[in-house]
């Protein structure tokens, strides 16, 4: 019985046709997978966004504050320590909603679970110059006298970011020795005064409400100036540890509870922020047009 095998170039023909199908469908899958992992993490900042207003609804309508020294599972700097990831904990289902679906999950430091850990880790970072402005980092109780607003206090809460994606623990994060006040539950604003990346503690917002901006904490292309080793793009290193995973924007939450992906530039409505701006050249052009006040 006579069999016809495959000749050569019949192989390497089969062998192009599938690696060109490959080359088109593997990119395909894999934005397919991106968005799948996108529209968990928006669920997970929703449900943050909820348990953040029962919190409110709890609190005579006071924001949850960026930190206090309620006693929690973990201290910090040798004192007691409750961000807001842990002061939301009663509202939540799970400490995983604190991650971010889009990247790998923060990883267990000091032997400490991460059931216990991620809600002090968290990769949703806070607005807190807008909902929990620091008005003195090195008062005598150590915890920088946060002061919550008022969630009806936002004169536009469908245009007042509440939480956006945030960097995750693979680079350290900004504190004052001794204090409480430190940058892991946070992120920046995309103006603070124009002031320095890192020389300037005092530096203001210059908005209402007026806050000490972030510790070393910026946006501009020397805002993690110190960090080692610094964060990526993507994961804030020019956008104030605001991160840009799910193609290049972040999950944004708003104060009226709607969440949606935005570009960078569009997180830093009103100044003139581009990704070549030192944070110094940093400027607010059109204060109706931010969305880090609450005017």
């Amino acid at each position: 019985m006579n069999r016809k095998a495959f000749t050569l170039i019949e192989l390497l023909v089969v062998i192009a046709i599938i690696a060109i199908l490959a080359a088109i469908l593997f990119p395909v899958f894999t934005q397919a997978k991106i968005q799948g992992k996108g529209a968990a993490s928006i669920s997970n900042a929703h449900q943050i966004s909820t348990a953040w207003v029962i919190y409110a609804n709890d609190s005579d309508d006071l924001a949850s504050p960026l930190a206090t020294k309620t006693p929690g599972p973990l201290n910090f700097n040798g004192l007691t320590y409750s961000p807001w990831g842990q002061l939301l904990q009663p509202y939540l289902k799970s400490s995983v909603i604190t991650q971010d679906p889009l990247t790998t999950p923060n990883v267990s430091e000091n032997g400490i679970a991460v059931n216990l850990l991620w809600p002090y880790r968290p990769q949703f970072g806070y607005a807190f110059t807008v909902w929990s402005p620091l008005t003195d980092l090195f008062n005598a109780s150590g915890d920088g006298k946060p002061v919550p607003s008022s969630l009806t206090a936002a004169a536009a809460p469908g245009d007042t970011v509440v939480f956006t994606s945030r960097k995750s623990r693979f680079t350290k994060d900004w504190t004052i020795t001794g204090t409480i006040v430190w940058m892991a539950p946070a992120v920046a604003p995309p103006y603070c005064g124009g002031g320095p990346s890192y020389t300037q503690y005092t530096a203001n917002t210059n908005v209402n409400p007026q806050s000490t901006c972030a510790i070393s904490t910026r946006w501009g292309t020397d805002g993690s100036t110190g960090l080692i080793p610094e964060p990526t793009e993507t994961e804030g290193q020019r956008t104030g540890a605001v991160a840009i995973r799910y193609f290049n924007k972040s999950v944004v939450v708003f104060s009226d509870s709607h969440v949606k992906a935005m570009d960078p530039s569009k997180i830093a409505a009103g100044t003139n922020w581009d990704r070549l701006k030192t944070s110094a050249q940093i400027t607010m052009l059109d204060k109706t047009k931010y969305l880090w006040d609450l005017d």
